[in-house]
């Protein structure tokens, strides 16, 4: 039950992308974190201190957290082995959650889930946080404005360097199969899938390269080398709704580039390009005037487009459902499109998606 109008948060898993969650949960009148859950005894007082949350609503359980009848929705930020079970329990309990990005481990885990989710189905959001960049939300107003007319391709890059030799990066959990499923592509080229649904709809077919550059990285705790068994890059081309190809790529062995997530949108009147690293500005090429002579022109994005992420999650909640915000089909889908590129991969053939 919602008390006083006010929604309590338990978050599970507080490390790295947990501290962006607490600031945006901190920023919300209508959201209250009010319980947390990690396996890190250290980790659990120091964020429970720093939050003002009694010893009783701090867990080691994630079960016990999503149980507990005074948490009114769940925030996970956990290993991608456990985004399934998260899920499971939530479902089990009946309570809404914003699960991350992959979906799922793999698909078998998604088909499993989906089948669970059609009998008892709950309030589920995906963090696929690119919706929410202010200039990805005027690209998509500009779309569906028919701005550009008729789309033909689009162009997704997602970028990182931190997995290159030079940097040496020690063996971990991103690393390994059996935790994250796949490297670069569940990573980040999850969100380069989102952000082609977001825009153009969904995928028809895809042909696909993945890559391991790196293929042993040394233990810090053992100092032994230890095998990498993910995708340092992955590109992949497609054909979308609408016969719209597109032409997509992500590493994270990309020197120089920092978290360089990019889209770029071609249609028969013009093109937008929009990269997160500058959220506020959108690249233009449109023909406005007679004689006007074509060249991109960088506009401001105005404020209105900007938005918290769990604003969209409060809304869901309380069962005002904003359009565009990314749910459990949302997730599904793309952990659909993930298994048809492994497959292509694989396989050296172009995958249809059913």
């Amino acid at each position: 039950m919602i008390k006083n109008d006010v929604i309590t948060i338990g978050l599970i898993g507080l490390g790295g992308m947990a501290n962006a969650h607490r600031k945006m949960v901190s920023e919300l009148e209508q959201l209250h974190l009010g319980a947390l859950c990690d396996v890190n005894q250290e980790l659990l007082k120091q964020i429970g201190d720093e939050e003002g949350i009694s010893q009783e609503k701090r867990f080691h359980d994630m079960e016990a957290l999503i149980a507990d009848p005074d948490v009114n929705a769940v925030i996970s930020i956990v290993p991608n082995n456990l985004h399934a079970e998260v899920l499971r329990l939530c479902i089990q309990y009946q309570k809404p959650v914003m699960a991350e990005k992959p979906f799922t481990l793999n698909f078998a885990e998604a088909e499993e889930l989906a089948l669970l989710y059609e009998k008892q189905p709950i309030l589920c959001m995906v963090g696929f946080s690119y919706r929410y960049v202010p200039s990805f939300r005027y690209a998509k107003k500009i779309v569906e404005e028919n701005k550009l007319g008729t789309i033909r391709h689009i162009a997704v890059r997602y970028l990182q360097s931190f997995g290159a030799p030079l940097f040496e990066v020690p063996y971990a959990w991103r690393f390994n199969k059996e935790v994250t499923g796949t490297g670069a592509l569940g990573d980040l080229g999850a969100h380069m899938i989102d952000s082609a649904r977001f825009f153009v709809g969904e995928f028809s077919s895809v042909s696909a390269l993945m890559k391991t550059f790196v293929n042993e990285r040394k233990d810090e705790k053992s100092g032994e080398m230890k095998n990498v068994d993910v995708d340092d890059y992955t590109s992949f081309q497609a054909v979308l709704e609408n016969d719209v190809i597109g032409n997509f790529v992500t590493t994270r062995n990309a020197v120089g580039s920092g978290n360089q997530h990019e889209v770029t949108i071609y249609g028969d009147y013009g093109t937008i390009h929009v990269n997160c690293e500058r959220p506020d500005e959108i690249d233009v090429c449109m023909k406005d005037e007679p004689g006007e002579k074509l060249v991109f022109k960088t506009e401001k994005v105005s404020e209105i487009y900007q938005k918290n992420q769990l604003q969209d999650f409060a809304d869901l909640v309380k069962n005002n459902q904003q359009k565009g915000t990314p749910t459990f089909y949302d997730g599904y889908q793309n952990q659909k499109v993930i298994e048809r590129i492994i497959q292509s991969a694989e396989t050296g053939k172009t995958v249809t998606i059913d």
